[in-house]
């Protein structure tokens, strides 16, 4: 008996992007929030997304920090002291996919402050920040 394998095509890594974490917030807003407790760790999760285009990039890590963020609302956090991603983009044909790594230290505040979106976002696809 013969096996064979079927050739797949792997994923091409198109680019790689990376924010280390960095304060969401001043210490005048932090005075402001009122913060009662932080987590003793920074909280991170990998997220995979497949993409209709690769502009999408930006709304993955936009969806990945708003997920990171409810997962830190089940330990009863609800704002993130500090805050950081990586980007890789792959493409296998026409597919696009991203794997997106979220990294925050969750905290809990009496007064939440601004909300924001994730920093330094302008780096994927030279776009501005929403």
């Amino acid at each position: 008996m013969r096996l064979f394998h079927r050739s797949t095509e792997p994923w091409e890594v198109v680019e790689c992007k990376a924010v280390e974490a960095v304060p969401t917030y001043n210490d005048d807003e932090l005075e402001e929030m009122q913060v009662m407790r932080v987590y003793s760790s920074m909280m991170d999760h990998t997220y995979l997304f497949d993409l209709k285009s690769p502009s999408d990039l930006r709304r993955a890590v936009v969806f990945a920090r708003n997920r990171l963020l409810q997962e830190a609302a089940q330990k009863e956090y609800n704002v993130f002291l500090s805050e950081g991603w990586s980007v890789t983009h792959l493409r296998k044909g026409k597919r696009h996919r991203a794997e997106v790594r979220y990294t925050a230290r969750p905290a809990y505040a009496i007064t939440k402050a601004r909300t924001h979106s994730p920093p330094f976002l302008a780096m994927l696809n030279g776009q501005d920040s929403p």
